[in-house]
């Protein structure tokens, strides 16, 4: 597990706010439309359950997985009944063909140390999927974001939460491939001050179409938002879904 992603865990409420802010009703009825109630879906990297907890209020067989105990224990605490596990993607802790689906929403894919480790863990996917088994993959569109940043070094956000106040300092890499984030925040009620930083490895469509494929999925829909619309090279998402063979 590449130790960056540890940021998450650290940052543990700080961030729950932060990802309950990010287009949760938007993503919760992409997924609705691509997700039957029947069988049972895997979250990965479900953090706070912002996904997980909603869908299995609705009636979906929802199973959370995250490497962060912080995070996973403040989903138990929103929902006692959800059901989250402590794991590592790359070595998910479930039998073959356990799960109907999997969903990996909102850039949770491309934190391990190289693209060697995020093939293994599409083939983990893949091996605890039904055959046919649907796997929804939403990153950032790495095209995208090289015509945003073109002109410019980085960009600075100044963003307000419940408990805090973050400033949100983002640089995309000389080779486009990596998107770096550097996070200070100052809690409203002390005034303290917090910095974290992460990085993520950027795929574009044909980058990330040809690792399903070479890990035993087959693409079926791709996206560039989550009111489904086309792809095209400056859309903001890269939003697969797929099946494994």
């Amino acid at each position: 597990m590449n130790l960056l992603a540890n940021v998450f865990d650290e940052m543990g409420v700080y961030w729950a706010e932060i990802a309950d802010k990010s287009q949760t009703e938007k993503q919760l009825q992409f997924l609705k439309t691509h997700l039957r109630s029947d069988g049972y879906v895997l979250d990965i990297a479900c953090g706070s359950g912002r996904h997980s907890i909603p869908l299995s209020q609705e009636g979906y067989g929802m199973v959370g997985l995250d490497v962060s105990m912080n995070l996973l224990r403040i989903a138990k605490q929103r929902f006692s009944k959800v059901v989250v596990v402590l794991g590592d993607m790359q070595h998910l802790p479930f039998k073959d063909e356990a799960f109907a689906a999997a969903i990996s929403i909102d850039t949770s894919f491309g934190y391990l140390l190289s693209e060697k480790d995020d093939r293994f863990s599409l083939a983990e996917v893949q091996r605890v999927l039904f055959h046919q088994g649907v796997f929804v993959i939403d990153v950032f569109n790495r095209e995208g974001l090289i015509l945003k940043y073109e002109n410019k070094k980085h960009s600075v956000k100044l963003k307000e939460y419940p408990s805090f106040f973050l400033k949100q300092k983002r640089t995309i890499s000389k080779k486009a491939n990596l998107l770096c984030d550097l996070w200070t925040i100052r809690e409203k009620a002390s005034g303290q001050l917090a910095v974290f930083e992460h990085t993520v490895r950027l795929y574009e469509r044909d980058q990330l179409e040809d690792l399903l494929e070479r890990t035993g999925f087959y693409v079926n829909q791709v996206y560039g938002d989550y009111e489904e619309g086309d792809f095209f090279t400056n859309s903001p998402r890269l939003i697969v879904v797929a099946k494994a063979k």
